[in-house]
């Protein structure tokens, strides 16, 4: 995994520096999500969802950091976010599978239809873009364009060093990918909550002096709230 981030992060020609300053406008409470769920959910708004998904599918160039910010955090409202977002499908096991033999050709096949559904999952954008460049596809501008706007769109509302700045994923397995791109590879995992913000768990990382906090969000925190 960490020859695999490090040649991905080469090939974006995207650098965080470990430690940098975030612009963060929202903290994760019932107003930030309100923030996005009405956004994603007005069908006046730039930021609709379904104009999102239909710009992720045919036009993923033409994607800004903050269209990628709202169709990251957005997702917290799909409908397949309810219940067990963790179960993963067949589809995406058969991806996990290709991706353990390194099996660019399969990654491609099945990684490129699993982002037509889900354009957020970090895992398998950076897979299939590293693939995608290895075959020397021309998909691969696309690809790389949509994960490099996310990653920055991620990156903004935290940089990890506090829990007041904890990266905010709406996956778990996110963390992974996003202590890849800031080079943190490795460490021990353990849960915090911090007294200056209660009710709220943050997943740290420690290595070697170092922490990142990160913060999964969970749909189940807005009752009512979700996309069609």
């Amino acid at each position: 995994m960490k020859k695999t981030i490090s040649i991905i992060v080469i090939l974006l020609g995207f650098t965080i520096a470990f430690g940098q300053t975030a612009d963060s406008t929202y903290s994760v409470s019932t107003d930030f999500k309100h923030i996005i769920f009405y956004a994603v959910s007005d069908s006046n708004s730039d930021y609709y969802y379904p104009k999102l998904e239909e710009k992720a599918k045919n036009n993923k160039a033409g994607l800004t950091t903050t269209d990628c910010y709202y169709l990251y955090y957005g997702r917290l409202f799909k409908n397949e976010h309810k219940g067990l977002p963790f179960l993963a499908s067949p589809e995406r096991m058969d991806f996990d599978k290709a991706l353990a033999k390194s099996n660019c050709k399969k990654i491609i096949n099945i990684g490129v239809p699993l982002l037509e559904n889900n354009p957020v999952d970090l895992t398998v954008l950076l897979h299939t873009c590293k693939c995608l460049n290895d075959k020397k596809d021309d998909r691969w501008e696309d690809y790389n364009s949509l994960l490099t706007n996310l990653l920055n769109a991620i990156f903004s509302e935290g940089t990890g060093q506090s829990p007041e700045t904890a990266i905010k994923v709406v996956d778990i397995e996110d963390e992974h990918i996003l202590k890849g791109v800031l080079g943190f590879i490795g460490g021990t995992e353990s849960l915090h909550k911090s007294e200056n913000l209660p009710g709220r768990v943050f997943n740290v990382w420690s290595k070697g002096g170092q922490k990142l906090y990160f913060e999964e969000l969970f749909f189940e925190d807005i009752e009512g709230m979700e996309l069609k």
